[in-house]
């Protein structure tokens, strides 16, 4: 990769205080916020009742403070519902303009307030919250970068803003069922009774899986075809490379027979999901 450290132009940082701020956490987010080391962090979501991700976000702990990072266009509706769904809890959620998110594929920052490996990625990767600094500004953007967005293709990670938007997807059409973002045994949470059922009691119909073709640009919602059939269609793409939204029943029809996947009439290939 040509660059090696990102600002995280496309998230937003949310100061967390309280001393019931985390167990609240526990009983709302996908993720366990009440095993979470310090330092350390976690990916998780908020879900809607029926189970569709409203927005995804990363939690930090480090002595003691806990922030969360969540994409810019989901800010101001997150700050409300959590402040809404706390009740009488001793919780708070304050939205830090003078904060930045940042990812870094080389090691942690020494002057971040909060770090942590993102495990999301198969490869070292540290994400961190810092001081909005004129330097921290000068970093490279994520959100306009094919490097940043070749990586996380590559590591088979869908994004708020490009992959699915909010109340666009169910966890499991993002993987996001087979990762620490959800934990099945923690109790309850929003959306946990619909997330439970789909793990436990049904075939996965769809997966996000990465696709690869000799195009430069391929926008968002192009379809993926196999003979007569539409089997799904592109969320992201840099430099040839790509994440789809995939039926897997109708990839699994057109593989046996023998019908290549297509983008605009060009031959894809479309890597097999393992988890």
């Amino acid at each position: 990769m040509t660059d090696t450290v990102f600002k995280l132009d496309q998230r937003r940082v949310i100061a967390v205080s309280g001393s019931e701020a985390l167990s609240f956490l526990n009983r709302v987010l996908t993720c366990n916020t009440e095993t979470l080391d310090d330092p350390g962090g976690r990916y998780g979501a908020l879900l809607t009742p029926q189970g569709k991700i409203l927005t995804d976000l990363y939690l930090y702990k480090s002595n003691g403070a806990v922030f969360m990072d969540v994409p810019a266009d989901t800010l101001a509706d997150t700050v409300k519902r959590l402040t809404m769904l706390k009740l009488r809890a001793d919780a708070a959620f304050t939205a830090r303009d003078d904060l930045s998110a940042v990812l870094s594929f080389e090691a942690t920052m020494e002057t971040a307030l909060a770090s942590f490996q993102d495990d999301t990625y198969p490869s070292p990767c540290f994400r961190a919250i810092v001081e909005t600094t004129p330097a921290i500004e000068n970093l490279p953007s994520a959100s306009s970068s094919g490097d940043y967005h070749l990586h996380r293709i590559s590591a088979r990670q869908a994004e708020f803003g490009y992959d699915f938007g909010s109340a666009d997807v169910f966890p499991a059409d993002i993987n996001m069922d087979i990762t620490p973002a959800i934990d099945f045994k923690k109790g309850c949470f929003v959306g946990q009774e619909v997330a439970s059922r789909m793990k436990r009691k049904t075939e996965v119909r769809k997966r996000t899986l990465i696709v690869k073709a000799p195009l430069d640009i391929v926008e968002s919602g192009t379809s993926i075809v196999a003979g007569e059939s539409t089997i799904g269609s592109v969320t992201s793409w840099s430099n040839g490379h790509g994440l789809a939204l995939i039926r897997l029943d109708r990839l699994q029809t057109a593989t046996d027979a023998g019908n290549t996947p297509q983008i605009r009439e060009t031959p894809a290939e479309i890597l097999p999901f393992s988890d």
